[in-house]
């Protein structure tokens, strides 16, 4: 297809409207690379290693404030420990995002497997905040290019229906992988100590060599043209949207030890499984994704992650029992499931070959980067009202941003069919 060419300039065209309208992605089969389930299978792991960044440190996070308790800030300074990787992760993927698309997929992915084991296994054996902290930046780096590179990957492999199903394993995968590690974590942190929470990233040393025997250079799309690298129009508004799900989607768990803590419960045991059934109802979630986008357009599936948001929050703002809490994080799980899932599907559907890879890595950019506001926000938040009114605070603002999200189309619809007729402004499409 030469590039410029009406039937090009349609379909770029197309692929800019869609992320607005939310229309079906293409329902034919599609086809699979050779060794399909094994590359599916490498990729999916690969993506665990986002969540383990985060995942594995949770439910150690007070024996981390604990351990850092004489030298001031101690919940500040466990909170930065354990999000400093997205420091580094929301450069690192979209820069590897770029790069790829000049340098290849195979060599960056091996490159930042290996620096995913070196520095996640440091973390054993620190013990100052600072070296600590700069450990977990290079983590970050890591994955945040480990990321980028294994969905850009299953979006090359496959097309079609088998790709909208490759995306939604892969996307799930770190949800599915946290419930493990959730569970395994609290147990470590409680008989060995925190820095056990860090053993889980380890698991990069079998994901490199099995990437290594495993993962090959995707064939070049036959139809790549120059003039179609450019992203939709409105891509950056849809990664601010990205950014705010984010940070509310894992503001619970986020802050579930100090809400353990004021109720009072004092083990990282108990939290690792309420976590876990948290993560559970995630994974569940994340895995009828595929069915959900044929009854739901991406503007009601926006509607249903702020829905159950907003129900969560409510629920830990009246929490007095660590069985309200469970029930409200498990209300809350959806959002956390779907928000990897929706949005790399979102991305991978409707934007170019050619700019995939740069498109997915601002996405997983804005992920990071919303839950790195988490201590911000919730620091003066909780300073000022206290955890639980902060949760009534949070539950209104999730309110707010559904009710805006389910009627704004609407109210724009209404007004583009109040236009006079004859002007250039394009219908529409269904939200």
């Amino acid at each position: 297809m030469l590039a410029g060419s009406p039937h090009s300039v349609t379909l770029n065209h197309e692929r800019r409207k869609m992320i607005i309208t939310g229309n079906p992605a293409a329902s034919e089969p599609g086809t699979a690379p050779p060794h399909a389930a094994a590359k599916l299978a490498i990729l999916a792991s690969g993506n665990v290693m986002m969540t383990l960044m985060i995942s594995s440190v949770l439910p150690a996070t007070s024996a981390i404030a604990a351990h850092f308790s004489a030298i001031g800030n101690a919940d500040l300074r466990a909170q930065f420990v354990l999000m400093a990787p997205y420091i580094s992760f929301i450069f690192a993927s979209p820069l590897s995002g770029v790069l790829i698309q000049k340098f290849g997929r195979r060599w960056p992915l091996l490159a930042a497997c290996a620096l995913y084991a070196m520095a996640g296994g440091g973390e054993l054996f620190i013990d100052n905040f600072w070296p600590l902290v700069i450990a977990r930046i290079a983590l970050g780096a890591a994955g945040g290019s480990i990321t980028t590179i294994v969905m850009t990957l299953a979006g090359d492999y496959f097309t079609g229906a088998r790709r909208t199903w490759a995306v939604t394993v892969v996307g799930l995968a770190p949800a599915a992988g946290a419930v493990a590690v959730i569970a395994a974590s609290g147990i470590l942190v409680d008989r060995g100590g925190w820095h056990m929470a860090f053993a889980p990233y380890l698991i990069a040393i079998p994901i490199l060599i099995g990437a290594f025997f495993i993962i090959g250079e995707p064939e070049k799309p036959a139809h790549a043209a120059a003039g179609s690298s450019a992203l939709p129009n409105n891509f950056f508004g849809l990664c601010l949207t990205t950014m705010a799900v984010s940070c509310l989607a894992v503001m619970g768990p986020v802050q579930l030890p100090f809400l353990m803590r004021a109720i009072g419960v004092h083990t990282a045991t108990l939290a690792s499984m309420v976590l876990v059934l948290s993560t559970v109802v995630a994974v569940g979630t994340a895995v009828m994704y595929p069915i959900m986008r044929r009854y739901l357009s991406v503007n009601n599936v926006l509607v249903f992650i702020f829905g159950c948001g907003t129900i969560c929050f409510l629920l830990l703002f009246m929490a007095k029992s660590l069985l309200l809490v469970t029930i409200a994080l498990m209300i809350g799980g959806p959002p956390s499931g779907l928000m990897i899932t929706h949005f790399s599907a979102v991305t991978i559907e409707r934007v170019s070959p050619e700019a995939r890879g740069r498109a997915i890595g601002l996405i997983n950019s804005a992920i990071p980067l919303g839950q790195l506001l988490i201590p911000f926000v919730s620091g003066p938040l909780r300073g000022t009202f206290g955890i639980q009114p902060m949760f009534g605070l949070l539950a209104a603002i999730a309110f707010t941003a559904g009710v805006i999200v389910f009627f704004g189309p609407r109210f724009r619809a209404g007004q583009t069919a109040m236009a006079p007729a004859g002007g250039h402004g394009e219908p529409p499409g269904r939200v």
